[in-house]
Parts: C-alpha cells; sequence; structure tokens
C-alpha cells in the first residue's frame, strides 16, 4: 500500500538519544512521535531505537492513518517549495523566552543526516489569516543547529485491518531531531503564537512526520498547516484515512481527521502560573483542606457528609447520598460546581448514571443523568476554563481499544467527546500545564511500570514513565507551581512510599507516610500555602484515636481525630479526600 508524505504526525514524549543544543529548558512539547520499541505487529526495532507508526483507532486498526510526513521543503530541484506550521499558546500572566525551537524530519533512505539548512518564523496568529503578522524570523536566514538522531524510524501501520492492508517495518525513514535558533531570543507574552518552518535535506527532499498517538488518528484542537509553494497558499493538514471506498462512487467510510506537528520550545517561563482550585476538600472557602469523612452503615444506606471546617466554622452535617464506601454505592465526586470557591457535597450513581449535587451558593440541589455504568467519574474539573468544575467521566474501550473522556460544561449544557486512552488505562484528573482548565491524563500499564500520557490545554501533549503497574495513583501540586504532579504510592512493607514527579523541576519528591494495613490516602493543601501535603487517614483505631495525620510543606507534622470505623480500612467512615485515588 501507499502512504502519503505531504503532512504532519504527532510527537509522543518518548526518551530522545541526545540533546542537540544543550538545552536550558524544554518548556513545552506539543506531542509525540514515538511509538514504542515494538510495533503493532510485534516486530521489535533495532537496539537503541523505537518505531514512530501511524496512528489506528480504537487501538486495533478500524481505520487508520495514511500520512507518514509533510513536505516542509526548500525549494529543490522538483520545484517544492513549502512550509509546515503548528500553533502553541502562553498562557495568560506568564512571560515565555524563546530560544530554540526542536523540529523534526527525514529524507527517505538516507542513513547520514541529509540536513543542510532550515529557516524559521514566528507568527501571533494562524499563517493565511487576515490578521496574522510575523514576529520574528524570514524565509531566507538559516537557522540551523546541529540535527541529532531522534532513534525514531517512521512506518506505516503494520497491524492492518479490514481492507488494509499491513506495512512492514524498515528503517528506511530515520527521524532527525533539527534544533532552530531563535537569535536574538523571542519574549512572548501571552497569546496564541504559530512556528512555521522549513527544512533544506537538498535535492533529496525532505519530510517532516506528523504525531502518533496509539489508539487516535487525531485529537481535538488539532490543527496543523501546511504552505504549498506552487499555488502560495496555506491549508489545514488533513489525513483522509482508510480503508477507502470499495468501489465506484460510494462515500469514503472513514472520517477525514487533522493532523498535527511535533515541536519543543527551550527557554524559561516567567510570572506567577494560575493556581488551579485544588480537590482539596475546601467546604469553607478559606483555601484550605477541610477534614471530613462520609459516613454509610450499608451499601444502600443513607450517607452523610460530616466535616470540620478548617476555617474554624461549625462541623456539617450532610445527609446526601448513600453507600458511599462501598463498591455498590455512590461515588464521591465533590467539587465546586457553582464557581463560588467552596467544594460542593455530591455524588454519582452508576446503577442510573445520574449525578446528585448540593451547591454550597444557596443550598441549591441539582439531578442530571450523564455517564453509563462502567465509567470513572471522578475526573470532574474545570474543562473549559469558567471557574466552575463540569461533571465528567472516564469510559474505558472494551478489552483494550479506544477509551474516552466525556464532560458536560455548566455554561452552556454541552456535552463534548475526547478520544483519549485505551481499555486498561487509569484516568487521573488535574490541570498539568497551570491553565486553570482541567486536562485528559493516563496511565498505561506495561512491564510492570506504569507510562503517564498527557493532552494538556495549552502545553501540548506529554508522555513519561512513572511508578510501577503496582502503585497508587493521584495528583495534587506538591510543588505550589500551580500545575498538578503525580504522586505514585507504594507499598514498602509495612510502610507507604510516596514518589511525586515534581512538575516545577522535574525532580523526584519522597516521602515516607502511612501504612497500607490501616490508612486511606488523603492528599489534599491542608496549610493553605498552595501545595498540597502528604495525608492519610487511619482507620480501625480504639475511640477516638481515628486520626488524619498531615505533614504539611508549610506546618508542623499535625493531627486530628475526626470520624470513626469497625475495624482496618472498613466503615463505616470513608475519608472524602481519597475519592479520586486510583
Amino acid at each position: 500500500m501507499a502512504f502519503a508524505q505531504i503532512a504532519m504526525i504527532p510527537f509522543n514524549g518518548n526518551a530522545r538519544g541526545k540533546d542537540s543544543l544543550a538545552p536550558a529548558a524544554i518548556i513545552y512539547s506539543n506531542g509525540p512521535l514515538s511509538t514504542g520499541a515494538t510495533s503493532k505487529s510485534g516486530v521489535a526495532a533495532p537496539a537503541g531505537f523505537t518505531w514512530s507508526e501511524l496512528s489506528t483507532d480504537n487501538g486495533g486498526g478500524n481505520f487508520s492513518n495514511t500520512t507518514l510526513g509533510a513536505g516542509c521543503q526548500v525549494i529543490d530541484s522538483s520545484g517544492t517549495n513549502n512550509r509546515c506550521a503548528d500553533n502553541f499558546i502562553v498562557p495568560v500572566g506568564q512571560t515565555w523566552t524563546i530560544n530554540s525551537i526542536l523540529v523534526y524530519g527525514y529524507q527517505t533512505n538516507s542513513v547520514a543526516n541529509p540536513f543542510i539548512g532550515a529557516n524559521l518564523r514566528i507568527w501571533s496568529g494562524r499563517p493565511g489569516d487576515a490578521g496574522a503578522t510575523i514576529i520574528f524570523g524570514d524565509t531566507t536566514t538559516n537557522r540551523m543547529g546541529t540535527p541529532v538522531d531522534s532513534t525514531w524510524f517512521r512506518i506505516g501501520n503494520t497491524l492492518g485491518g479490514v481492507g488494509i492492508t499491513p506495512a512492514a517495518t524498515n528503517t528506511a525513514r530515520k527521524i532527525w531531531e533539527i534544533p532552530l535558533t531563535v537569535s536574538p531570543a523571542a519574549v512572548l507574552t501571552a497569546g496564541n503564537y504559530w512556528v512555521d518552518f522549513q527544512l533544506d535535506g537538498g535535492d533529496g527532499g525532505n519530510f517532516t512526520p506528523l504525531m502518533s498517538i496509539p489508539g487516535a488518528r487525531s485529537l481535538p484542537g488539532w490543527n496543523g498547516r501546511q504552505f504549498i509553494g506552487t499555488t502560495s497558499t496555506w491549508g489545514d493538514l488533513i489525513d483522509i484515512g482508510e480503508p477507502a471506498a470499495t468501489s465506484g462512487p460510494q462515500p469514503d467510510i472513514v472520517p477525514n481527521v487533522a493532523l498535527e506537528y511535533a515541536f519543543k520550545l527551550d527557554g524559561t517561563i516567567a510570572g506567577a502560573p494560575l493556581i488551579p482550585r485544588q480537590r482539596n476538600m475546601d467546604f469553607d472557602g478559606d483555601n484550605k483542606s477541610d477534614y471530613s469523612v462520609i459516613r454509610s452503615a450499608t451499601a444502600g444506606g443513607q450517607a452523610t457528609w460530616i466535616t470540620h471546617p478548617s476555617g474554624g466554622g461549625p462541623d456539617t452535617w450532610t445527609d446526601f447520598g448513600s453507600g458511599v464506601g462501598f463498591p455498590t454505592g455512590d461515588k464521591a465526586v465533590p467539587a465546586d460546581y457553582d464557581g463560588d470557591g467552596k467544594t460542593d457535597v455530591a455524588v454519582w450513581r452508576g446503577s442510573e448514571g445520574n449525578w446528585y449535587i448540593l451547591q454550597s451558593n444557596g443550598s441549591v440541589f441539582r439531578g442530571e443523568s450523564f455517564g453509563l455504568a462502567g465509567d470513572d467519574p471522578t475526573v470532574v474539573g474545570d474543562y473549559n476554563g469558567d471557574g466552575n468544575d463540569d461533571m465528567a467521566v472516564y469510559r474505558p474501550g472494551a478489552g483494550n481499544t479506544q477509551s474516552n473522556f466525556y464532560y458536560r460544561t455548566t455554561a452552556n449544557g454541552g456535552i463534548f467527546t475526547v478520544p483519549f486512552g485505551l481499555g486498561d488505562d487509569k484516568a487521573v484528573g488535574g490541570d498539568f500545564d497551570g491553565d486553570g482548565t482541567a486536562d485528559f491524563h493516563v496511565a498505561r500499564a506495561g512491564g510492570g511500570t506504569y507510562t503517564h500520557f498527557e493532552q494538556r490545554s495549552t502545553a501540548g501533549f506529554n508522555a513519561y514513565p512513572w511508578g510501577l503497574s503496582t502503585d497508587k495513583l493521584l495528583s495534587g501540586d506538591f510543588d505550589g507551581d500551580g500545575r498538578s504532579d503525580i504522586a505514585a504510592v507504594r507499598v514498602n512493607g509495612a510502610r507507604y512510599d510516596w514518589y511525586v514527579l515534581q512538575s516545577l523541576t522535574g525532580s523526584l519528591l519522597f516521602q515516607a507516610w502511612g501504612s497500607p494495613t490501616t490508612d486511606y490516602l488523603t492528599p489534599g493543601d491542608y496549610d493553605g500555602d498552595g501545595k498540597a501535603d502528604f495525608a492519610i487517614w487511619r482507620s480501625g483505631q480504639p475511640a477516638n484515636q481515628t486520626l488524619f495525620h498531615v505533614r504539611g510543606t508549610a506546618s508542623a507534622y499535625q493531627t486530628f481525630e475526626w470520624g470513626s470505623s469497625a475495624g482496618s480500612l472498613t466503615g463505616p467512615d470513608y475519608p472524602t479526600a481519597n475519592f479520586a485515588v486510583k
């Protein structure tokens, strides 16, 4: 079968062989290219390399992309003179200083580096649109640094499918990482910017691969563009997919999808990031987590939310939901659904697919039908940035097929679907780029470890290994930079070990805290310093000794007696802050 080489492909964030310009810091990755060391057909890549395989839907090849790469070539003997462009967003309140931009390219059947030059422009606004302006660069200055072997080979869909001929694995398309120098550095305030580049591979020509994410041909927001020199026009990068129409005038059975380029920005970020509201059980709106448990005597019995406000107000007892804490009972989904800065009491009843919310602003009751039995409702968050948390569920695909996030915005009640993840993945909620909106994050087990995949609302796609597949997973802003961090909590004999990947520095934060035989993990910001604290609620203790134990980041170790339990890790009480731990 033939594959198009006219468009773009996403970047996957797997490890590169080495850095090309010894970058000060990669502040943005637009997406992934590497899809792993084993092809869909089970063929291992050469030692030290991984494949960059064309994407299919549903994790198995119902539909397949066909675009291996897009032409971004300097004019050559064929008369080709094309360019490639894709965007990034600088959030409000931040200033980004860009020192270099890393892009990717290959020349078919070229083993050695074929690139002899590259030029670059940065636009404010989308290239080709009225009002868009060039704020850096030109089409003639050679800004190429030293290309580096990415250790990825671009290949077609090797799995095939109904009406799709599988491609063979091969090493004909070695991908190179190409640094483009931005000098003087580009200093960018909040806005929507576009990277526009052109690569020179000599008369042999060259292509730029498009992002590839296992299980998704495209994602919402993908919007790569290509400039065609022969017509002097910009157009969207579209993959028509396969299988194609079988014969005659039949319509194509595969939907067209937008494509995206992989690139990285090297530079620095200034300005305080937005501080996202954390799932920190702040029922009184004082920016501190409150001590809260939910009491249910039976799986079908009345659930009572019992909360001690950190602001010093009276304790509250609220009857709401049934059987919270039991596997067949309601799921706690506390969040700020009315945007008043206070956590609302809320449950999701999976047997009905219904949400029941008691809004703190005016004690307004809401009941809405959203979701299906088997969905994961713990991914609630503000997905549209309007200040209100939205109802959301993660629906695992059957077997190991395409999974989807669904969310309903409070602004207009619209339901949105985002295909992301595969059936066995775990969804972990959070705001991983600190822009005040929730992102899509899944953890995928394989070989005894987790690989995390994030589609962030302004900071692009990210993928990285973190934790063992036996770890408990949770998120929280442990370093206070306004971005959610992933914590992998591991059983180590009679204790829990917390391993936190800090987004501020990329370094490990470690804390031994709690016991797997008695303790629930209850992360939150109990001292109000903007950082998540290491916290547990210890069950199965004698009367008046059922305690929260908190190691705060801005306070000394503290305990607080709250709730009761009949035995270790048993009811009648369940700590509310444990609701999103996976």
